[in-house]
C-alpha cells in the first residue's frame, strides 16, 4: 500500500483521485459510517474548478451548481449597491455554488469509477512512523501499514493530534446560525445579498435547484448564549428574516440548520516524517468569501502530484516544497478572511457608517471589483520563486499558467493532474524534439510536449499570453503552475526529467 488517506471529505477524495490518475495505489479511511447530508461549505472558485477539470470533474459540477455572478448590499428591501464579479481569464468565471455534500457525491462516484472504495467507519486512533512506513491503528483494533499518510480528517484532526502538531489559533467570539430554507418567493435581489446592521452581518445566498432554495448566514453573537441544540426553528428564522433581511418573504420549509462558532487556526507545520496534513486539518477560518474548501482542494492536488512523482522515482526532496508553498498561501487567506470578519462585525455606529460608504464606493469602481474578483477566485495564488525577466510579459516560474485558445482546443485541454506539460513555442528543431505530429502532444523526458506555432496558435493568443511570440519553452506542473520558462530546450527537459523521475513514463 503506497498512500493512506484519513478523511473522505473533498480534500481527501481529491487527493485520492490525483493519486489514482497517476497509477498510485491508495486507501481512503472515513470515520463516519455514512456520508453527512449537511454542508457548511458552498462555493467552488475558478482556481479549484480548473484543477477539478484536470480530473474530469468540472463538467459534472457545472451541470448541478448555481453560477453566482455577484452580491448585493441591502438595507431592508432596498438594494444599495451590487458587487458584480468581473469574469477573470479562466474557463470558469463564476463562483459555483454547490453544497459540500453534493460535491462529495460527485467525487465519490469518480473514485468508485477509478477503482477506489472509501472504507467507512474506519476511525484513526494511533499513528506510528518507521523508517520506511507509517503504521495506523483504527478504533476497531485493525492495523494498517502504508508508505505515506495524508491527514485530511478535518479541523479536529486525530492525525494532527498524533503528530503533536499545534494548530495555532483562537476562538474569535462570533456565533452564527446557518440554515437552508425554502422561501415563498424570490427576494428583492439577484442571487446573494448581505445586510450589515447593528447586530452584525445577515446574509442570504441562492442555492442550486429550485429558485426558492436559499442559505441563511446570521450573526447571533449579541444574543443570549445559545443552548447546545441542532439549530434554530422556523419561527426564529422567520423573525430574523423580517427583522434583519427582506421583509416580504416567508419561509415555507427549513431543510437544515446548524450553529457555527468561528475560530481561526493554522498548523505549525504541514508535515512530520511520512505524514502530511491537508485541508481543515491544516487550517481553519470563517467561511467569508468561500475560501476554505477551495484551499483544501488545492492542498490535495499540490501534495498528491508530488507523492505520485516520488512513487514513480523522483527525489523525495520534492515533497519538502508542499509545506513551503501551501502554508504561506493559507496564512495569507486567513489574514484576508480575518479582515473581512472584523469589517463585517463592526458594532460602533460611526465605524459602520464609514464602512458602508466605503463598500458602496468600492462597488462602483471597476478596478476594485476586478481585483476583488480575482482575489476571491484564487487565481492570483502563486509560488513565485523565480526571477522575472526585465519587462517580460507572461507568467514567471511559480505563477499559474494562463489558458489560451489553440487549434482544436485550448492550452488547458493539454494539461492534467497526471503529467507535466512542456509548451514549445516557435519553430523548435524537429530532430531535437522528435515530434512530427504538427502540434499533437507527445512525451519526452517524462513530460507531454505540445508545439505552439503558427499552425496550432493561428490567432497568436497563446504566444501573447505567455509572452513568447518569438519562441521559448514553458514547463507546466500537474497543478497548473509554471516550473520552467526560458529559451533553453535542453534545460526545460532536464527540469522535467528531474520532476518526473528521470524520464519515468507519465
Amino acid at each position: 500500500m503506497s498512500v493512506l488517506i484519513a478523511g473522505a471529505g473533498p480534500t481527501g477524495m481529491v487527493a485520492a483521485l490525483v493519486l489514482a490518475a497517476n497509477g498510485v495505489e491508495c486507501r481512503v479511511l472515513e470515520r463516519r459510517a455514512q456520508p453527512s447530508g449537511s454542508s457548511r461549505a458552498l462555493g467552488l472558485q475558478a482556481r479549484s474548478m480548473e484543477l477539478l477539470a484536470g480530473m474530469g470533474v468540472a463538467e459534472d459540477i457545472e451541470r448541478v451548481a448555481y453560477r453566482l455572478s455577484g452580491a448585493s448590499m441591502m438595507r431592508g428591501d432596498t438594494e444599495l449597491s451590487r458587487f458584480t464579479w468581473v469574469p477573470p481569464q479562466s474557463p470558469y468565471p463564476y463562483t459555483y455554488v454547490l453544497p459540500q455534500s453534493g460535491l462529495e457525491d460527485i467525487l465519490r462516484d469518480r473514485l468508485r469509477a477509478a477503482g477506489v472504495e472509501i472504507e467507512t467507519g474506519a476511525q484513526v486512533q494511533t499513528v506510528t512512523q518507521g523508517e520506511n512506513t507509517v503504521e495506523v491503528t483504527l478504533a476497531d483494533g485493525r492495523e494498517i501499514s502504508a508508505e505515506w499518510l495524508i491527514g485530511a480528517d478535518g479541523s479536529r484532526s486525530r492525525v494532527r493530534e498524533e503528530l503533536g502538531i499545534e494548530l495555532a489559533g483562537r476562538e474569535t467570539g462570533e456565533t452564527y446560525y446557518l440554515a437552508d430554507i425554502v422561501l415563498d418567493q424570490r427576494p428583492p435581489f439577484q442571487d446573494s445579498a448581505m445586510w450589515l446592521g447593528p447586530a452584525g452581518p445577515f446574509m442570504l445566498m441562492r442555492l442550486p435547484g429550485a429558485d426558492e432554495l436559499w442559505r441563511i448566514f446570521a450573526d447571533m453573537t449579541d444574543t443570549r448564549p445559545l443552548a447546545e441544540r441542532p439549530g434554530p426553528g422556523t419561527a426564529e428564522l422567520q423573525a430574523l428574516l423580517g427583522e434583519r433581511g427582506p421583509s416580504r418573504t416567508r419561509i415555507t420549509e427549513v431543510q437544515w440548520t446548524s450553529i457555527y462558532r468561528t475560530r481561526v487556526g493554522l498548523a505549525a507545520r504541514y508535515r512530520r516524517g511520512r505524514v502530511f496534513l491537508a485541508g481543515d486539518a491544516a487550517h481553519v477560518f470563517p467561511p467569508f468569501g468561500g475560501q476554505g474548501m477551495n484551499l483544501g482542494i488545492q492542498d490535495a492536488v499540490g501534495l498528491a502530484w508530488r507523492l505520485a512523482r516520488v512513487e514513480h522515482g523522483a527525489p523525495v526532496d520534492l515533497l519538502a516544497a508542499y509545506e513551503t508553498e501551501r502554508r504561506p498561501v493559507a496564512a495569507a487567506i486567513i489574514r484576508d478572511v480575518e479582515s473581512r470578519r472584523r469589517l463585517y462585525a463592526l458594532r460602533n455606529p460611526v465605524a459602520r457608517a464609514l464602512r458602508d460608504a466605503l463598500l458602496r464606493y468600492g462597488s462602483r469602481v471597476p478596478g476594485a471589483a476586478r481585483q476583488a474578483s480575482r482575489q476571491n477566485s484564487q487565481l492570483d495564488i502563486g509560488y513565485g520563486r523565480g526571477r522575472g525577466w526585465p519587462r517580460a510579459q507572461g507568467p514567471r516560474i511559480g505563477d499559474r499558467a494562463p489558458d489560451a485558445p489553440l487549434a482544436g482546443g485550448t492550452v488547458y485541454d493539454r494539461l492534467g493532474v497526471d503529467h507535466f506539460t512542456l509548451l514549445v513555442f516557435g519553430a523548435a528543431d524537429v530532430t531535437e524534439t522528435g515530434n512530427e505530429g504538427g502540434g499533437a502532444p507527445y512525451s519526452v523526458s517524462g513530460a507531454v510536449e505540445v508545439r505552439i506555432d503558427d499552425e496550432t496558435d493561428p490567432t497568436g493568443a497563446a504566444g501573447e499570453r505567455y509572452g513568447l511570440r518569438r519562441g521559448g519553452y514553458v514547463l507546466i506542473r500537474p497543478d497548473g503552475y509554471v516550473a520552467y520558462r526560458g529559451s533553453d530546450g535542453a534545460e526545460a527537459r532536464r527540469v522535467a526529467a528531474a520532476f518526473t523521475g528521470a524520464g519515468q513514463p507519465v
